[in-house]
């Protein structure tokens, strides 16, 4: 007996006023098409969903997807009502700056606080993000999460969705 794969459909977390009010809000930047502001705008409500039902994962978004997140959080009274209405907590963005020249930090670890693997300096927290959001029953849309593509960010500091920092 086989068990079917339900697969979740990033629709489902927004009314169809919000969908078109973010699509609209991402085809201000004119390299988007209606379809990709689509596909990024699904593929950030993913993203999101699986960061606020899996709040001890370290994830962080591609600069695609990340583009979405941006808009959808800049549009306050719509991403807190999704944050609130979904996971009773505000899903914060920590962008990570880079280290200072010639300050030493934990990059001498084999694996960074950010999830860099710092011999390889490889997007390891990238690929950490595409699991889960395939783990949670959402495609991922490869065009949108290209290893070569991690943003420098994460949902949150040390990777709670509700930390003060």
């Amino acid at each position: 007996m086989s068990t079917a794969v339900v697969i979740r459909d990033p629709k489902a977390y927004v009314t169809p006023e919000v969908w078109e009010r973010e699509v609209a809000l991402l085809l201000r930047n004119p390299e988007n098409t209606r379809e990709l502001a689509e596909a990024k705008f699904g593929q950030a409500v993913a993203y999101l969903v699986t960061c606020g039902e899996n709040p001890d994962l370290l994830m962080g978004p591609s600069k695609q997807v990340d583009e979405a997140w941006h808009s959808f959080m800049l549009d306050s009274v719509s991403y807190h009502h999704f944050t609130d209405r979904h996971f009773g907590r505000y899903i914060h963005h920590v962008p990570e700056l880079p280290a200072a020249p010639g300050v030493s930090s934990s990059a001498d670890d084999e694996v960074k606080q950010d999830g860099r693997d710092a011999d390889a300096g490889g997007p390891l927290v990238l690929e950490w993000t595409i699991n889960a959001i395939k783990a949670a029953g959402f495609e991922i849309d490869p065009d949108l999460w290209g290893m070569e593509s991690a943003a420098d960010c994460n949902q949150c500091h040390a990777g709670c969705h509700d930390s003060p920092k």
